[in-house]
């Protein structure tokens, strides 16, 4: 006897029979909604912070190669690899000062660029014949375009009738808006001579690299003799912070949605020892047909599976295409005051195989329990019907 007839006999049981189990359709409901609601919040948060960590990439760059000083040896050669490899970098002497305007005076950290070298695309558009700065930096300090500002060196001083700290004089020739809160808040970008003038010293102390690196490049970069010792930061590296709370985000999600799925799991095991109750008869009638009681209770389990899958599939399928009709044509759903104004939508392989198996992971966990526990009860059909008669 084939398995189909059984399979056929049950799923309209459940959906044209009187005796309907309203619990079970709230069990299978609960899975579609499990898998559907999984997949488009997992695509959603992963499409924020991706969102997060490209915008920090192209200011901050994708690797950053910090020499334990400063120095111009081994400088041509490293630029000479990057350039053959078509990756996009420039040098810079970086600094931390104080920038003082009237009365107002900020902590900055100041990256003095060679504008020979190829400025990323944040900066491509940029006077600097002055000082550029992130546009919170310069509310701070009440400055306007063209204003006159004093660049302080705390850590630098000249004797000149007592300890002096070390400044230079310079114009806000332009504003910067990354929608980095850290690198608005906080960091100028000017000529490399302006910096080597402030703190007395010729060369850099590091180079940024923007976009992908291959890692053959990589290689060459710490082979390459240079004056002091080097290394190379990726920029997970650099904002261990960032990377650590974004990954505890997604655990957190994780887990409350786990939790909250357990009430799902509730529902299938309450559903399905009803129904099991309700089918025992039709169960009897099978096996009074020629069907191996083993061969019944396999396929029961079967069943069960059988429709926790197409349920799941279905609520996955559901919601992918709601992510990419989100992606197609979603309007602007935040006000001007996000950065994020659209809802973005990143979602890979994983996403999609993490949204599938934990719903249905729940599913079978908790149906086995069901299941044998009805096993259990029908140990012997021959008793069953002995018990009717």
């Amino acid at each position: 006897m084939r398995s189909w007839p059984f399979f056929s006999y049950f799923f309209s049981y459940i959906l044209r029979a009187k005796t309907r189990q309203r619990l079970l359709f709230i069990a299978v409901t609960g899975l579609f909604l499990s898998a559907f609601s999984l997949l488009v919040i997992q695509g959603i948060m992963g499409g924020l912070q991706e969102g997060l960590i490209s915008r920090s990439k192209a200011v901050n760059g994708s690797y950053l190669l910090v020499f334990e000083g400063v120095t111009e040896e081994g400088l041509p050669e490293l630029k000479d690899i990057l350039r053959k490899a078509a990756v996009p970098f420039y040098s810079e002497l970086e600094v931390e000062v104080m920038l003082r305007n009237k009365n107002f005076v900020a902590p900055a950290k100041l990256h003095g660029i060679d504008l020979e070298d190829e400025r990323p695309q944040f900066l491509a558009e940029k006077e600097f014949s002055g000082v550029v700065m992130g546009s919170e930096l310069a509310a701070k300090t009440k400055l306007q375009f063209l204003d006159e500002l004093q660049v302080i060196a705390p850590g630098i001083t000249d004797t000149l009738m007592g300890e002096v700290p070390r400044f230079v004089s310079e114009t806000l020739s332009d504003y910067l808006y990354t929608e980095i809160s850290e690198v608005d808040d906080f960091e100028a970008w000017v000529r490399l001579p302006m910096v080597q003038n402030l703190v007395r010293r010729r060369g850099v102390n590091q180079i940024r690299l923007f976009g992908e690196v291959p890692e053959r490049v990589l290689a060459q970069l710490r082979r390459t003799e240079t004056g002091v010792p080097k290394r190379i930061l990726s920029w997970e590296q650099m904002n261990g912070a960032l990377v650590w709370s974004l990954n505890l985000e997604t655990k957190v999600m994780l887990f409350l949605f786990i939790s909250m799925s357990l009430l799902v799991a509730i529902a299938i095991t309450s559903g399905l020892l009803i129904f099991y109750s309700k089918i025992r008869r039709d169960l009897m009638s099978f096996w009074i047909l020629g069907m191996s009681q083993k061969k019944l209770l396999a396929l029961c389990f079967k069943f069960v599976l059988i429709l926790s899958a197409i349920t799941v599939a279905i609520g996955g399928a559901c919601g992918f295409l709601a992510l990419k009709l989100l992606e197609t044509f979603g309007h602007e759903l935040m006000p001007d005051i996000f950065v994020e104004r659209r809802l973005p939508v990143e979602l890979d392989f994983a996403h999609v195989v993490i949204s599938l198996l934990i719903p249905f992971g729940i599913s079978v966990v908790f149906s086995y329990f069901s299941f044998a526990n009805f096993r259990k009860e029908n140990q012997s059909f021959v008793a069953i019907v002995r018990s009717l008669g």
